[in-house]
């Protein structure tokens, strides 16, 4: 029987590598892992680009400046491999959407800490999705359909997620995010090109959508689709499907849960005023704070928008943060304040409130 060629031993480590992440990542409760994740994705990834490599008999190993034939070595005397790091600027281009997913993962690895690795969890759950799919891609891409980890894997059970009495817990440990962590993941993400950051290979989200009605031998309980393919009239008739419907989302900055549309925002801020504020106000202020759209429609938000609102596909417009109701509230608290911001005076509530 021929032996084996060197890259086969180093894909098949990458297979179990990826698998060993995803069961650290899907385990319950004190079991989970996401440090452990990071670990382990980020080996899975060295070693698929390794293998590759070494398949088309490409570098992976470090050499001495000035000595083509003068390897790097490691302190037991073995030639010094590359990083995953070096690997990914040979393997793709910058602005890569892959290489900036599994790049953001490196970055992470050093900034997770224990106690707060289920806040992290949550912040990247599009992005850990992402890598994972990218990572099956890459390897039925470079080594064939035979080496997919699709046949070892099944679309995981969810409870937490489409439980509505713990879609407050999610908002809090996001809230709860390390300031050093949340400083790297915006930062991160800032520095990125809007085409990478949109792009669902750098983060796969999901909206999921309970289906009703009399179910059929030919449904699936699971069911993707495109929101991007879908009209107004075809998401609002996936509402009255039985099941789950899956819809892929591209990535926008992460929606928090709390966020508001402008008329709820609007009534948000009149709430805690004297005055009537309706939401051709706080169209009027957004605008000239330079906040969300330009106009009605748009997808790109104006220069200041960053941490006031967030585009939502599931509403194709902007949705308003809390931070911007409370700036509001202390933009136009009393009838001074409120006539230099709008330009004339407040009209003052009535003692019901309306």
């Amino acid at each position: 029987m021929a032996r084996p060629p060197a890259w086969r031993h180093t894909l098949d480590e990458a297979r179990r590598q990826a698998l060993v992440a995803i069961d650290f990542y899907n385990r319950p409760g004190d079991r989970r892992s996401f440090s452990d994740f990071i670990v382990h994705i980020h080996l899975a990834w060295q070693n698929l680009l390794h293998a590759d490599r070494m398949r088309r008999k490409a570098e992976i190993f470090y050499r001495e400046s000035g000595g083509r034939r003068l390897f790097k070595r490691n302190p037991d005397g073995s030639k010094k491999t590359w990083d995953l790091t070096q690997c990914l600027r040979h393997e793709f281009k910058d602005n890569d959407p892959i290489r900036a997913n599994v790049e953001f993962f490196v970055g992470l690895r050093n900034h997770v800490e224990h106690r707060f690795q289920d806040s992290v969890l949550v912040a990247t759950a599009a992005e850990a999705h992402a890598c994972i799919i990218n990572f099956e891609a890459e390897l039925v891409r470079r080594f064939g359909s035979r080496e997919t980890l699709g046949s070892e894997l099944k679309f995981p059970v969810f409870v937490q997620s489409l439980s509505p009495s713990r879609y407050e817990e999610q908002r809090n440990l996001r809230r709860g995010l390390p300031a050093a962590v949340s400083s790297f993941i915006t930062e991160f993400q800032v520095g990125l090109p809007d085409e990478v950051r949109s792009d669902e290979r750098f983060a796969y989200r999901l909206l999921l959508l309970p289906m009703k009605g009399p179910k059929t031998e030919a449904d699936l309980a699971l069911n993707f689709v495109r929101q991007e393919d879908l009209s107004e009239e075809e998401l609002q008739a996936l509402l009255g499907q039985e099941g789950s419907v899956i819809v892929a989302e591209k990535y926008r900055e992460a929606v928090h849960g709390d966020e508001m549309l402008p008329k709820a925002a609007a009534a948000a801020v009149e709430k805690r005023i004297p005055f009537k504020f309706r939401v051709n106000d706080f169209t009027a202020i957004r605008k000239a704070w330079q906040i969300g759209p330009a106009k009605s429609g748009d997808k790109e938000q104006l220069p200041k928008s960053d941490g006031y609102c967030v585009y939502s596909p599931a509403f194709k417009q902007f949705v308003y943060r809390p931070k911007l109701v409370d700036r509001i509230v202390g933009a136009v608290d009393t009838a001074e304040k409120y006539q230099a911001l709008l330009g004339r005076a407040p009209t003052m509530k009535a003692l019901d409130g309306t």
